[in-house]
């Protein structure tokens, strides 16, 4: 039976790290899983929330089947069960705290002892006033509270939606007797990741016991981990004007404050360490990374669709995190729980910020971690062109007539799949980066990322054609630099009569005895990945 995880995205950044996540189970790093995601942002028309979501479309267009046929499966690209679910408290109507709670009408019953006194005591009149729909802008002490009440209050409303099925599934697994885990990725320095981590086991469990009628105890029964993930990156900061116009805008000057004061927070409250089992500490000691939108250099983005931030190799970290989490023995998380210990959890990168596949995951889980990534991009590489290995399989260009029935809707996926990974080839022949390119980027590019600094140069066509990615994939410094198989242009390259040779010949061999999936275009990628696995001889 499949494993079944939580994770939660919570805010922009938590959005980008799902993304990661994502990436991670295409990867096959989420053998014989069901992992129920959970996209949760108060901004429903943030660009990075829509990318996410065209992500998840591509990875389940890829597994190719209805949502209540779909399987987990191992020793694949796409192994993990990806349930997707998406919450946005509603503030199309009810857009700002004193329209939400009621404010005058609390002020005009209330003459004598106003109960919007204490509101006034804690927050300012433009906190009061600004416009939720894009967050909680840093406003953490306000969207702690919204938070807990639109998670509280959807599951008691009668509608049907992603947050209720969420939580069913919670209580699915805890009347089966076994013990959830969740884990919860956002930012402790901007607005609605920072605001929602303390309340979130609470307000789950008591939605939980809403939905359930009192009969699961969540925040008993279930395991929480979460990223504690400090200030990375920086933007323009607003002009007066805009300063002026919105009153309240996250700033990012200030976010090295903030991640100070949360990180005091997180090592001083009670309740807090006894609700989770263990937090990641992670972050920049500077911040470099300019997620600002060139398109919008001369203003401050708040929110909404223009606000589609390039992705950060802290984000796949923090994914990494979620899996390590996972990957815990659960007498460790147990004892934790009865005697309200947090393992707090960080990891040193050396003084040259070179990245290895170790600095991601544990010493010995690191050449897995690259066989995986390094095979994933290697399969982008010669399924992201006019020379489609899975196009031409389906179509039988390729002389093996066995895949012509695979659905043409999977291998329509499968390269919007690779666009976002790795790279999109335009129609004049340049290349637009996609998740892959750009965590090299925020890793200062050279030898400071995982591979080979070779596989990122190409800035057209003509130069990916030319990528030695079958001997030069992996840096000669790295735990898999052994892992080649001779020269690229025995595979891609100009000499058409030689494309595909090597891969093809194997793919032959290897294949004799087909596998058991018994979806085509799964049991395709599955026979592509053993076959690359042999290739660069990793068994």
């Amino acid at each position: 039976m499949a494993k079944q995880y939580f994770v939660l995205g919570i805010g922009g950044t938590g959005m980008r790290c799902i993304e990661s996540l994502v990436h991670l189970c295409a990867m096959g790093m989420f053998d014989d899983t069901d992992l129920h995601l959970l996209a949760l942002d108060t901004d429903k028309d943030n660009g990075n929330f829509k990318r996410l979501k065209d992500l998840k479309e591509a990875y389940l267009g890829v597994k190719g089947l209805p949502e209540n046929k779909r399987a987990a499966h191992s020793e694949t690209f796409f192994s993990a069960n990806i349930k997707y679910y998406q919450f946005s408290p509603n503030y199309e109507d009810k857009c700002s705290f004193k329209v939400v709670f009621h404010y005058d009408d609390a002020a005009e019953r209330n003459t004598e002892q106003r109960q919007t006194d204490l509101a006034d005591l804690v927050f300012t009149n433009d906190v009061e006033e600004f416009n939720l729909r894009h967050g909680y802008r840093a406003q953490t002490h306000l969207g702690s509270m919204m938070m807990y009440r639109s998670i509280v209050e959807a599951a008691k409303d009668e509608r049907s939606s992603d947050l209720k099925k969420f939580l069913q599934s919670l209580i699915s697994v805890c009347e089966e007797g076994s013990s959830p885990r969740l884990f919860i990725l956002g930012s402790v320095f901007g607005g609605t990741g920072a605001s929602s981590i303390p309340v979130i086991p609470k307000a789950l469990s008591d939605a939980v016991t809403s939905l359930s009628r009192g009969n699961i105890n969540l925040y008993r029964s279930a395991y929480f981990g979460s990223t504690l993930l400090t200030s990375y990156f920086t933007f323009k900061l607003p002009s007066d004007t805009e300063q002026k116009n919105q009153k309240i805008v996250a700033s990012s000057d200030k976010f090295a404050l903030n991640s100070q004061a949360a990180m005091m927070f997180y090592n001083d409250d009670t309740t807090v360490k006894q609700t989770y089992q263990r937090f990641y500490m992670m972050g920049t000691t500077e911040m470099k990374w300019d997620v600002q939108s060139k398109k919008k250099e001369n203003e401050t983005i708040t929110g909404g669709k223009e606000q589609e931030n390039p992705s950060h190799y802290i984000e796949l970290l923090a994914a990494c995190a979620a899996w390590d989490f996972f990957q815990m023995p659960e007498d460790e998380l147990k004892t934790n729980k009865e005697h309200k210990k947090t393992d707090y959890c960080y990891r040193s990168i050396d003084d040259n910020g070179i990245l290895e596949f170790q600095d991601f995951v544990d010493k010995d889980k690191a050449e897995t971690f690259g066989k995986k990534f390094g095979l994933l991009l290697a399969f982008s590489l010669f399924n992201n062109t006019e020379d489609d290995f899975v196009a031409a399989m389906q179509s039988g260009k390729q002389g093996m007539n066995d895949f012509e029935d695979m659905a043409v809707e999977q291998v329509n996926a499968l390269k919007a799949y690779f666009e976002m990974f790795h790279l999109k080839i335009e129609k004049d022949g340049s290349l637009t980066d996609g998740w892959l390119r750009q965590i090299y980027r925020s890793a200062e590019q050279g030898e400071k990322f995982v591979f080979n600094s070779e596989m990122f140069a190409a800035t057209n066509y003509k130069e990916l054609y030319n990528t030695h990615w079958s001997d030069k994939l992996y840096k000669p410094t790295c735990i898999c630099k052994d892992h080649s198989y001779g020269d690229a242009k025995t595979l891609l390259g100009y000499n058409k009569s030689l494309r595909f040779n090597a891969f093809k010949k194997l793919f032959i061999e290897v294949n004799k005895n087909k596998n058991s999936i018994p979806n085509r275009g799964e049991q395709l990628i599955k026979e592509i990945y053993d076959t690359l696995v042999k290739l660069y001889k990793f068994n």
